[in-house]
């Protein structure tokens, strides 16, 4: 690099005039000739030799003060200033040393160059608007606008070259290389330094970036200008996608694949997408903006974004319509609501953009939230459809309420999504068939001051309830019939309980409703069961004229074996499988049965003492109850064997 003294400044350099031949001197009669300024004569000092005195600084206050003339003045330009008429040449000189050294090497050289570029090209375009018929004048114009394209081609090469150095830089680095596609993902949202300096441009570049634009647009050259700009810049977004595996996505394949691998491919897509919105897209409209930051260069950035942004943005959206096209099922709810998510995060990103693809983005999004109302919907019908003939063993928690349920709490973690998604949905279907009375109305009820979500939850609650109702009458046990809805019921309120967004949604009422059922459900269990086993177990018709009948007693007795030993044979086989309403069930039954056969045992069993064969029939102590009742809803055959001896 060539020092600064070398080179013309704004403060010292003295501009030659054509010729770099020319001395920097006076005349040695120079003197004598200006002390006799009112003499015409030949001697007299030339426009030239005047000019070839001046500074870059001077040169410039010369042209500044002959481009305002040209505004103000009324009178037809017939000649150039002389103090301004070798400015073509001076700055063709700049030209000549920028191309040897560069620009971005010396700022104060830099400035100096693209303020003589900026003068020359308002001055030509002054002179052309004016269109003077005059020789010195025309000769003036051609030379400065020969060396106005000059010096534009030259601001036009520099302004090429620096948006590329980015690329170039990175790929010296070792940042261009390319990676494994799973180390790419992987490496998305943990490297936020390279997240805060995209796109990769060091300060100094950005400043001549700024300053080589403005130069172009006031020179008239915006087209090549933006040309340029908009070259180097798809290219080097087009390598950050290649780089995170954009290139892979094929949208033809999307029809054809298995959904296993689309999955794969999907999260692909939100892994780019995302990053575009948070980092790529930001950036560009940052440098965007650095680069063409004047109030009338708006449009400009505004076309440009737009184009850098929509070449991508249509792909993404392309393969986002081919997904929604796939044949619908219940397990794509949740990455086509991803999909949802990601489009929406992506629309800030390009607000700065054209509207046209604003409203491409959200049409996408639309057909997104379309589909996972269709597939939601059919989490409807498959509850609808389920009217298997064959009761669940042992009346256990039914596979459809397992899978409601699960689906419910995965599809909850997605609650304000889907709250958007159902009210939108609703909010196009009553605009197309509802009156807008009727529609105020509605929305006044108090089921629709709930979220629209919570009342599509409600509705799939209602019909599993209902079709849980149904199934129970698979059973022919009145008591497993209740066995079976405390299961299910239990299974639906744990987990509700256990997720704080299904929660929210069903509301503190509806919570106790089911807690309330399940009492209902537990007294009917407890009504059927061991109603007639502690009927058997009162005093009534055991007295015969006054005293007890050994006859009868021995009968009641027997009566209560057979029906404990048939409760405790079938019972055992049956499923609790919640741990703490099995412990609730046992509790209750003994705390119903103990104390009942223990008043009934120590009141009679005396009389029947004095016979013969008394196991036969007094089987149990009441010790022995506990533990049989212990053997209940294990769903495991029971072993006689552990009565207490």
């Amino acid at each position: 690099m060539e020092k600064p003294g070398d080179h013309a400044t704004e403060s010292s350099e003295t501009i030659p005039h054509k010729s770099n031949d020319l001395e920097n001197t006076n005349h040695p009669d120079e003197s004598e000739h200006q002390s006799h300024n009112n003499d015409q004569t030949e001697t007299a000092t030339t426009p030239e030799s005047e000019s070839s005195q001046l500074s870059l600084s001077q040169v410039m206050e010369a042209v500044d003060d002959f481009i305002q003339s040209l505004s103000s003045s009324t009178d037809p330009l017939q000649e150039i200033p002389p103090a301004v008429e070798p400015f073509p040449e001076t700055v063709d000189s700049l030209v000549s040393k920028m191309e040897s050294s560069g620009l971005g090497r010396d700022e104060s050289e830099d400035s100096a160059f693209i303020d003589a570029v900026n003068r020359i090209s308002i001055s030509v375009m002054r002179l052309r608007e004016l269109n003077l018929d005059s020789t010195p004048v025309s000769s003036w114009l051609n030379r400065a606008s020969s060396v106005q394209h000059r010096a534009v081609s030259l601001l036009d090469e520099e302004f090429r070259h620096l948006l590329d150095r980015s690329i170039e830089n990175k790929k010296k680095n070792g940042d261009g290389n390319n990676h494994d596609h799973e180390s790419d993902q992987s490496v998305l949202h943990e490297n936020e330094q390279e997240e805060e300096t995209f796109p990769d441009f060091p300060p100094e570049s950005i400043a001549t970036l700024k300053k080589i634009a403005g130069a172009m647009i006031s020179a008239g050259y915006e087209t090549e200008c933006c040309m340029s700009y908009e070259t180097s810049r798809r290219h080097a977004f087009k390598e950050e996608l290649a780089e995170i595996g954009f290139e892979g996505i094929n949208v033809e394949d999307v029809q054809r694949i298995p959904w296993e691998s689309l999955q794969g491919e999907i999260a692909s897509w939100i892994s780019i997408v995302r990053r575009c919105s948070s980092v790529f897209f930001p950036g560009e409209l940052s440098l965007c903006s650095t680069v063409f930051p004047e109030q009338d260069h708006s449009p400009i950035r505004k076309r440009l974004f737009t184009g850098l942004v929509s070449a991508v943005t249509i792909r993404f959206l392309d393969f986002s319509g081919a997904v929604v096209l796939t044949k619908r099922s219940s397990e794509k709810l949740f990455k086509f609501l991803d999909m949802y998510e990601t489009l929406r995060d992506l629309i800030p990103a390009v607000e700065e953009s054209d509207s046209d693809l604003i409203q491409e983005i959200k049409l996408s999004q639309t057909r997104l939230g379309e589909a996972a109302v269709t597939i939601f919907g059919e989490l409807e019908n498959s509850i609808k459809t389920d009217i298997g003939r064959t009761p669940v063993p042992s009346g256990a928690v039914h596979p459809l309420t397992r899978y409601t349920m699960n689906y419910l709490k995965y599809a909850c973690e997605y609650k304000d999504t889907l709250d958007q998604v159902f009210q939108h949905y609703e909010k196009a279907e009553t605009d197309e068939t509802e009156p807008e009375p009727e529609r105020n109305q509605r929305e006044d009820d108090e089921e629709y001051k709930t979220s629209a979500f919570a009342r599509q939850m409600i509705r799939v609650m209602e019909l599993l309830d209902a079709n849980l109702e149904v199934k129970s009458g698979l059973y022919r046990d009145p008591s497993l019939r209740s066995i079976f809805l405390m299961n299910n019921g239990r299974y639906i309120l744990q987990k509700i309980k256990g997720s704080t967004e299904i929660r929210d949604l069903m509301g503190q009422a509806w919570t106790r409703k089911r807690s309330t059922e399940l009492r209902q459900y537990h007294k009917s269990y407890q009504r059927e069961t061991w109603g007639k086993v502690l009927q058997c177990m009162n005093q009534e018709g055991l007295q015969v004229n006054g005293k007890i009948s050994k006859t009868a007693l021995k009968e009641r007795f027997k009566i209560f074996n057979n029906m404990f030993d048939e409760i405790h044979k079938t019972q055992s086989t049956w499923i609790v499988s919640d741990e703490q309403m099995q412990s609730e069930l046992r509790v209750s039954i003994a705390a119903l049965v103990i104390p009942a056969y223990r008043s009934f045992f120590g009141r009679y069993k005396q009389h029947i003492d004095s016979g013969r064969h008394t196991d036969k029939y007094v089987k149990y102590q009441p010790e022995d109850i506990e533990s049989v009742i212990d053997d209940l809803f294990d769903g495991n055959p029971a072993s006689m064997g552990r009565k207490r001896t």
